[in-house]
This record gives C-alpha cells, structure tokens and sequence, in this order.
C-alpha cells in the first residue's frame, strides 16, 4: 500500500515538474563547459604569439592603455605568468556594466588592443533560463520549487525501486536491451536513474543556494561561514566630462606587482583590483593546484613598509570555509575536476531521458488501464 502512495506521489512530482527539470536540464548541459568554449571560440583574445622581447611591465601596460582611453577609470588588471596568455585591463562601465566593469584583453608584448570576447551574451541567456526560465522572480521561484520536486522525485524513486534494490543490488543499476517496450522502457529509467541520483543530490542542494534566501542564509548559519555582502551598486556619471577620475599611482602599482611575484611564484592568474585601503593593496591569484576558479589565495600588501601583511592560502582555510566558497564549482562538477564536470553534464543531459521515458510510461499505463476498462 504505501509502495502505490509513493508511486502516485513519484508520478504526480514528474508530470508536475517533468518539463521544468527537462528545461533546466538542457540548460545545465550547456553551461557545463561554459569557460571552455568561450575559450575555445575567442582564442585570438586569450592567447598571444611570444615575441622575441620581453612583456611589458604594467606599469607601461596601463600607460598605454591610458593613451587610448584617457577617460577610462581602470579598476584592474589581470594577468598571468604563462608568456602566451593576454592581460586584462578592467575599467568602470554604467548600466549593466557598472557592477562588473567592462574587460579590455591586452596583448603584454605590444599594449595591442586584441578582439573582444564573443560569446558572452549567449551564455548569459542561457543562464537566465536556466536559473529563473527567463521570468523573472516569478521564473525564479517556479525553478526553485521543481528542484524541491526533483528532492522527492528521487526520495520516492528509490522507495518504489527498493524491493529491486534488495533483492539484486547489483542487478538493479543495469538494464538489458532484451527486454522490450515497457518493461525495457521501465528498467532502463529505474536503473539510469541509480546512476545519477549522486549527481542530481549535490546539483538540487548547491542550486537551492540561488534560488531561496531561506535556504541561502540556513547554508551560511549551519556551515558557521559569514555571508559576504556586496558593495551597493553606484551610479555612473551621465556625461564623460563630469567624471571624477583619481590619478592612478602606476609608480605604486608596478611595485606592489614586483613585491606580489616575488611571494607568488607559482600562479596561473592573478586578479589586481586598485581599490587600495590605506595603503595597502590585495591581489587575489589562482596557483597551479587550485581546484576551480573560486578557490583563490589572496595576499594583502603594505606599499609603504613594503610588508606582506597577510598570505591567505585556500587550501589551508577550514573545510566548511572552501565548501561555502565552491557552491558554484560543486553545483557544475568542476569541484571533482574534469571527471565531475563531465559526470555533470552526462547528468544534465540525461534529465530528457527521464522526462521523456516518464511521460511514455505515464501514457502506457493509462492506455492499459483504459482497454482493461
């Protein structure tokens, strides 16, 4: 008896929630890899040819660049010891672009300008879709509650699945081809579905995270990890020649940079933001053993002593600390590496499967049950 209550619960959730979680799904497959591709299609903007001359001190990068932009307000600049990679000139925008800034790729050899980054916009949308279906809030709490849905699709997949699971453990996580029509079509959905139970369980508690504030600040609270608030949002000028631009002090700069090297040899990117705070200047970088993108170390720099104040390793924070820290990289699989971004795309994908096999095995029953009739 309770095994029927939990099969109707099973197929309500899915014909409920079924066409959402395929949107997601789609949706989640393709951001997967979203810096990979960007990468790969923009790679006269991230790679350069070495020139048989030394790169640029950034101090001359950021000269130049002023030539060209007198009234830019750079905000920083990102670079890398890889002698092909480009740097990254950041400088304040407005509208859409006043949080983020609007990124200049730089060749370090000549000051060249190189192409823009294309791209960009598409993934955007696609994100959009994917974290609020393109709605909105109203978009947003709809995504958030078929997650909550995708939780007891699984919960009660795997009670009705349990007999199977008990009485052949093994068994129960393949399926054979022999079988035909609805008992392939059943096993082949029960047994994937054990499979990715792993992948969609960190994927609905790590999405969770952006879709309810509850939920949210709960994960913040149990972990015992501060939650960071952003700095509100400014608004920009509306005429260039009302711009208060402070003078950059590029002597202070190119030495904070030479102190930051001589401290970080191993790095594969460093992120210089210009916002110094009485004199003291922090440069967050990715070393070659860093996980993920958001697993930064950070050193803090006193210009005047020239003293390094403080050297925050990520590897070395507490674990609740670097978990609170990859929310985004364990909802994408990047946490595990290559091996869980492509588990997580697998994953994504297969989220069509069992939208598409649940609605045939829904329509089958109900034919059954109506020649039965």
């Amino acid at each position: 008896m309770h095994n029927k209550v939990w099969f109707k619960i099973h197929l309500i959730l899915g014909l409920t929630a079924g066409v959402i979680l395929l949107v997601v799904g789609l949706t989640g497959s393709i951001l997967s890899f979203e810096k990979e591709i960007i990468q790969l299609i923009n790679k006269d903007s991230y790679t350069v040819e070495i020139l048989d001359k030394k790169r640029l001190t950034t101090k001359e990068l950021l000269e130049k660049f002023k030539e060209k932009f007198p009234q830019s307000k750079i905000n920083g600049i990102t670079f890398s010891k890889d002698s092909v990679s480009s740097v990254v000139i950041n400088i304040a925008g407005e509208g859409k672009a006043a949080r983020k800034g609007i990124n200049y790729y730089i060749n370090p050899y000549t000051a060249e300008l190189l192409p823009s980054v294309e791209g960009q916009g598409f993934f955007k949308f696609i994100e959009n879709i994917h974290r609020r279906l393109a709605a909105g809030d109203i978009g947003k709490q709809i995504v958030g509650a078929s997650v909550l849905c995708l939780l007891l699709l699984m919960f009660s997949g795997v009670y009705v699945y349990w007999p199977r699971v008990k009485r052949a453990f093994f068994k129960s996580f393949t399926f054979s081809f022999k079988h035909k029509g609805r008992a392939f079509m059943s096993t082949m959905h029960s047994a994937i579905g054990m499979w990715v139970i792993p992948f969609y369980l960190l994927a609905s508690l790590t999405g969770l995270y952006w879709s309810y504030d509850w939920y949210n600040e709960a994960l913040h609270k149990v972990s015992g990890v501060e939650k960071q608030k952003r700095a509100p949002r400014t608004e920009s000028p509306k005429k260039k020649n009302d711009l208060n631009i402070p003078q950059l002090k590029l002597d202070e700069i190119q030495e904070v940079v030479e102190l930051f090297n001589k401290n970080a040899e191993n790095y594969t990117k460093a992120n210089f933001r210009f916002n110094n705070k009485k004199d003291v200047y922090s440069i967050s970088y990715l070393d070659e053993n860093s996980p993920h993108e958001r697993a930064r170390n950070q050193i803090s720099i006193n210009i005047n002593t020239k003293e390094i104040l403080t050297h925050e390793m990520f590897e070395d924070k507490p674990l609740n600390e670097r978990l609170m820290k990859s929310i985004l990289a364990l909802h994408t699989g990047e946490y595990f590496g290559l091996v869980g971004q492509i588990g997580m795309f697998i994953s994504s994908l297969l989220m069509a499967l069992f939208t598409i096999t649940g609605f045939m095995l829904y329509l089958q029953r109900k034919n059954k049950k109506r020649r039965k009739a």
